[in-house]
């Protein structure tokens, strides 16, 4: 399998929320891994996750835009867009 990510990925299972930017509903989520430019979270495969939303991590704070890329079951791979 090829790799695809533009940098290397930490690990740090923390938990974040998913908001919609639509309509401001907040997602509980755990983020299993981290870099630069994207991350691996899970959320329930009931939650309906959106192609774009901002995610708001626990453990910093930080608000980051993500765009969907892959989804595998409850697990979903974004790459962090914008500034």
């Amino acid at each position: 399998m090829d790799e695809k990510r533009f940098s290397g990925r930490t690990d740090c299972f923390s938990a974040a929320h998913i908001v919609d930017e639509d309509t401001g509903k907040r997602l509980r989520c755990l983020v299993w891994n981290m870099s630069d430019t994207g991350a691996l979270l899970e959320a329930g495969e009931e939650d309906g996750v959106p192609e774009a939303f901002t995610l708001l991590t626990a453990i910093d704070q930080t608000s980051r835009r993500c765009r969907v890329v892959r989804r595998t079951g409850a697990r979903f791979g974004v790459l962090f867009i914008g500034s």
